[in-house]
Parts: structure tokens; C-alpha cells; sequence
């Protein structure tokens, strides 16, 4: 703690800094779980598709899958539907 005006205040410095880290935590956090939902979503419609074979359900699991794709560059959507 420090002295300033006479009242003790405590150190914000280091309240800011863990602050700033349990943040990045949380932003992290919903990161990963948003990621894991867009996985869930693009699974349930790529399996749906597999067995409808409808054009309408192969686009939904497209989108879907390009949701997911653009929160987890490691999954590859032409690897699934290669473009023709």
C-alpha cells in the first residue's frame, strides 16, 4: 500500500496486472468455447448432411464449418468438401 492524500490506497499496479491477466484468462476461455460450439454445430449438420444428402443441409454444413474453420485454422474445410 501506498500514501497519497493520507489514506492508504492499495497498490493498483499490481491489481491491474492480475486484473489484466485473469481478462486474458477469460478471453481465452470463450475463445476455446466458442471454438468448441462452432465444432459441435458443424458436426450435427455434417452428419445430418451424410445422411439427407439435401443440398440445403450440404450448405448449412458448409457455413457451419466455415464458422468453425475461422476460429480454429487448424481444421480445414476443403479437406471435407475439396472445391471441384
Amino acid at each position: 500500500m501506498n500514501m497519497k492524500d493520507r489514506k492508504l490506497l492499495p497498490n493498483n499496479e499490481n491489481s491491474e496486472g492480475k486484473f489484466e491477466e485473469f481478462l486474458e484468462g477469460f478471453r481465452e476461455y470463450e475463445k476455446d468455447m466458442l471454438a468448441s460450439k462452432a465444432q459441435d454445430e458443424f458436426l450435427d449438420a455434417y452428419s445430418l448432411w451424410l445422411k439427407t444428402k439435401s443440398l440445403r443441409d450440404k450448405l448449412e454444413a458448409i457455413k457451419l464449418g466455415m464458422r468453425f474453420e475461422a476460429l480454429n485454422p487448424a481444421f480445414s474445410l476443403a479437406s471435407i468438401f475439396p472445391l471441384k
